[in-house]
């Protein structure tokens, strides 16, 4: 599927992974995607979902609070000695969670939606949005009306004049 990513939805996937190695999580969720889609990279004009996020006043520090803060509320404290969770268990790679993989399928089915044969990160945050669980919620605790993300970003992937 990742042959279909354009280099904005490249670039999200990349930054997630990053994000959920700095959180010290084992699995990307879709929050680290949704942190991913807020970072616009060198060229903010090629990061439409992060200028989106943005207009709807979503922050990388709101959402990375508000994953901390759910982490936190799930599990346990660290036991003192003992290391976080990360996916060095796996190598380099940090697979991705259920439901993170479950918003890429459905960035798939939006792309096609919307007849495009490219994912870009409106897809990536449609799939994501449509998944519900925790970057939701952390959108939600920021403040943001996830229902005007979800109308504005769809109205981004359907004026996209990316490859049809």
């Amino acid at each position: 599927m990742f042959e279909r990513f354009s280099g904005d939805a490249r670039r999200t996937v990349v930054q997630a992974q990053h994000e959920a190695r700095g959180l010290g999580h084992g699995r990307i969720g879709t929050v680290h995607l949704l942190l991913g889609l807020l970072d616009p990279g060198d060229d903010p004009a090629t990061a439409p979902a992060a200028r989106v996020l943005s207009e709807h006043g979503a922050t990388a520090e709101a959402v990375r609070r508000a994953a901390q803060e759910a982490r936190e509320a799930r599990e346990p404290a660290t036991a003192p000695g003992r290391r976080p969770r990360t996916g060095r268990l796996f190598g380099s790679h940090i697979p991705f969670s259920k439901r993170a993989k479950k918003a890429m399928e459905l960035s798939l089915r939006e792309a096609l939606r919307f007849d495009r044969r490219r994912i870009d990160g409106s897809h990536i945050l449609l799939g994501v949005l449509r998944t519900g669980g925790g970057a939701s919620g952390a959108l939600e605790q920021a403040g943001v009306d996830t229902d005007a993300l979800r109308r504005t970003a769809e109205q981004i992937a359907r004026a996209s004049d990316g490859p049809r």
